[in-house]
């Protein structure tokens, strides 16, 4: 049937159907009313009159908000995320979706409504300067929670298209291949110490910075050559600390994404240097001082103490991922197999994100290209 209003539907015999919703069941599962008639005028005034009578309390589901509809789209889903999702969630609805538009009824949301609040989160953030991509992530984030509550009210909340945003993608100014070989060069001098060991890991692998520290020897499969990622370890708020409790906590937890619970084959010579350093199965890569693990803000203030005494420029502990996935396509790696052990749900995130082309490469072509006409 072809949808020619609010919960009102065109049948194939020619007469009109409406559907009013009148509470839920024993279930939690929405009632409904159905009338019928042979115009669009007299089937909306049956619809109303069906409404007139049945009691307000019962008619409550249909003016649910963003502030109802957001907390029970969190509810619902919490046991699904990974708990740094869950936070992830919470922290923008409520900095932006609650405040912004936490008393509209979500039936009411329109494409202006949503262009307001695409122009209004600026003002909500501290950085007051919220970079395009950011800001689709969060219009994104409200239409999941209309589409969820579309899916308790089973009306016709429709989403509004995503305004327009400008997304300006800024690569990566990776560190040049001199420092990388001083870095090299250092951490290979400093074995004795397990957090110069995780960083050449991390250097020849491309794991992430919360993978890394979620290692444990048990994990390296030194005879084949191979280790398994299958943790990720991050803090993360704790949502209600009782008092004098932490307001955080480390959370071990499954990786990034499906497709990062990976193997990832080592390179002969890496694994070689694994073998002298290593420890018991149950010993982390990297330990801490106060701990058995080391957290990731720990490790990257490590890596900065590390550059400091190289004498290079500070950069991200992220870029060495970044500086391996490029190293690579510079050596003619296959793509596939690079997006599969850097752990991408395909093979366009390798390509778009961590893939940036050197100054070397762009010259090869350049001369490959022009060999022709000289």
């Amino acid at each position: 049937m072809a949808r020619t209003g609010r919960n009102i539907y065109k049948r194939k015999d020619g007469r009109y159907e409406g559907r009013i919703l009148i509470g839920k069941n024993g279930r939690r599962k929405p009632k409904y009313v159905y009338v019928y008639a042979k115009t669009l005028k007299e089937v909306k005034q049956k619809m109303d009159a069906v409404r007139s009578a049945v009691p307000a309390e019962d008619q409550k589901e249909e003016n649910i908000t963003m502030r109802d509809a957001a907390e029970d789209w969190l509810k619902e889903k919490k046991g699904k995320w990974k708990p740094t999702t869950y936070r992830m969630y919470q922290a923008i609805i409520g900095t932006y979706i609650i405040p912004i538009l936490g008393e509209y009824r979500v039936a009411d949301i329109e494409k202006k409504t949503f262009e307001t609040f695409a122009e209004a989160l600026d003002s909500h953030s501290k950085r007051k300067n919220l970079s395009g991509q950011y800001k689709k992530y969060i219009c994104s984030l409200a239409g999941q929670i209309m589409d969820h509550a579309a899916g308790i009210l089973r009306q016709g909340v429709k989403r509004p298209p995503l305004p327009e945003f400008r997304i300006c993608r800024k690569a990566a100014q990776l560190p040049a291949e001199q420092e990388l070989a001083g870095l090299k060069q250092y951490l290979l001098a400093h074995l004795s110490e397990d957090t110069c060991v995780g960083i050449l890991v991390a250097m020849h692998t491309g794991i992430r910075i919360g993978e890394l520290c979620a290692l444990r020897w048990e994990d390296f499969d030194l005879d084949r050559g191979y280790l398994m990622v299958r943790r990720n370890l991050q803090r993360i708020t704790n949502e209600a600390p009782s008092d004098g409790g932490p307001k955080t906590q480390v959370c071990l937890q499954m990786p990034k994404t499906s497709s990062s619970v990976r193997v990832i084959p080592l390179p002969d010579g890496l694994a070689d240097i694994l073998r002298l350093c290593r420890k018991p199965d149950d010993k982390y890569l990297i330990s801490g001082r106060k701990s058995a693990w080391l957290e990731v803000r720990t490790l990257q203030y490590r890596f900065s103490s590390i550059l400091k005494k190289c004498q290079i420029q500070p950069f991200h502990f992220h870029l060495l991922r970044h500086a391996f996935a490029s190293h690579c396509v510079e050596l003619g790696c296959d793509i596939k197999s690079l997006s599969e052990v850097l752990g991408h749900s395909s093979v366009q995130v390798t390509m778009n994100i961590y893939v940036h082309s050197s100054m070397k490469q762009k010259k090869s072509m350049m001369n490959l290209v022009c060999g022709q006409f000289f």
